[in-house]
């Protein structure tokens, strides 16, 4: 669930599924970052504090970038002792109560992405609200093999 080996049990695994995610790598050595598009704004770039080592390969190159939904929520619900923590404004295009979540779907890479949000959180759809991407728990894939990139 936690380390899927290839897109196939990333995607299979959870309810809801992992989101995955078209990206690119920008940056080298020690100073990577996931850059995520956008429709009609700028893209977002994610700072890697412990990128794998075999992603440094990828830079300027598409990639995977999988992101389960209880890995983006709303900064107040984020994980406290994660290491690697990075917020974002994105656009929230449907919130759907849940009793003891709250989902919200926002568009990035050209795809539905699903944030998994405390029940009591304030949003609303058709806004821009900043969410917390726990970049400890990412993982990503090549698109090629469709490979975890270690």
């Amino acid at each position: 669930y936690n380390n899927p080996t290839n897109l196939f049990v990333a995607d299979f695994m959870g309810s809801p599924a992992m989101n995955l995610i078209p990206a690119t790598i920008d940056g080298n050595g020690n100073a990577l970052s996931v850059v995520l598009q956008r429709e009609a704004r700028e893209p977002i770039s994610l700072r890697l504090a412990d990128a794998p080592t075999g992603l440094s390969a990828f830079h300027s190159k598409p990639i995977i970038f999988g992101v389960r939904p209880e890995a983006l929520t709303d900064p107040e619900g984020a994980e406290r002792n994660a290491s690697n923590i990075a917020t974002a404004d994105c656009h929230i295009e449907v919130v759907e109560p849940a009793g003891s979540d709250t989902f919200a779907v926002t568009n990035l890479g050209g795809k539905a992405v699903v944030a998994r949000l405390r029940a009591d959180a304030n949003i609303q759809p058709g806004t821009v609200t900043p969410l917390a991407f726990n970049l400890t728990k990412a993982v990503f894939f090549d698109p090629a093999t469709e490979n975890r990139i270690v």
